[in-house]
């Protein structure tokens, strides 16, 4: 199964990867503003349009988008992670770096997780929790207070972006695919001397504000694979969709 994608610009190729709960649509101010550059965004597993096109752990991720690359042709791309994103981005860089020209993560919880979370997430009723989940509607105001949370304090929250969330949470296996991620992100270990080793640039960009993963992990995760840090001011955790702009400033400068 191919994942539900955009490719459009010319130049050499900046892949794009989402969050979790989120979906490519994120990146479609980016594509607005191209210029002399080729974007391609795909849809994580189970979200949005996308539908089980790989299992939502990065490892399978990145060998599937790897895939799913050579089917479009692309050898070489920049590469860019959002949160989740990021882990597979990571993963695939450290795999395959012969591939990447230049990485980029954002607010990428690359850490791990405090270990209450790792307990709670191997308890069997986690499963069971999340097939309720996906059972239920979606509540707006909840997804808006959840939104607002994570998002920094001049962020512009808007009905565009909360209907964007609803249609990546509401696709078939979301729930699903959102327990198995979240798995994969407390079994997660940055592969550190990969990345320090590689000869790529390697930039990490985080939110002042966020509140879901601290600007410390950034800090920490910078130093550990030898990377620049860039932190934009009053941004919470969703970059993207809260500073399209300096995003693809920071994105597109050479």
């Amino acid at each position: 199964m191919t994942p539900h994608f955009r490719d459009e610009g010319e130049g050499s190729p900046i892949v794009l990867l989402h969050g979790l709960g989120a979906s490519a649509r994120v990146f479609d101010p980016l594509f607005e503003k191209r210029v002399y550059r080729r974007l391609i965004s795909v849809d994580l597993p189970r979200t949005a349009r996308s539908g089980h096109w790989a299992s939502s752990t990065p490892e399978h991720i990145s060998a599937a988008l790897l895939d799913f690359l050579d089917t479009r042709k692309v050898k070489a791309f920049e590469l860019f992670g959002h949160s989740f994103g990021g882990l597979v981005a990571l993963h695939l860089a450290a795999t395959t770096p012969s591939r990447v020209t230049k990485l980029t993560v954002a607010s990428t919880p690359a850490l791990g997780v405090p270990p209450e979370f790792k307990l709670l997430l191997a308890n069997p009723l986690a499963d069971m929790t999340m097939g309720w989940f996906g059972k239920m509607p979606i509540w707006r105001p909840a997804l808006k207070s959840y939104l607002q949370m994570i998002w920094g304090p001049s962020a512009n929250l808007n009905d565009e972006h909360l209907a964007l969330y609803e249609e990546a949470l509401g696709a078939p296996g979301f729930s699903e695919g959102m327990l198995e991620a979240l798995r994969a992100v407390a079994a997660f270990r940055t592969p550190v001397e990969a990345l320090r080793s590689a000869t790529f640039e390697k930039r990490v960009l985080w939110g002042e504000k966020d509140r879901l993963v601290s600007v410390v992990q950034g800090e920490q995760l910078a130093l550990s694979i030898g990377a620049k840090l860039t932190v934009l001011h009053d941004v919470g955790h969703c970059l993207p969709e809260e500073a399209p702009e300096a995003l693809h400033e920071f994105l597109t400068a050479s």
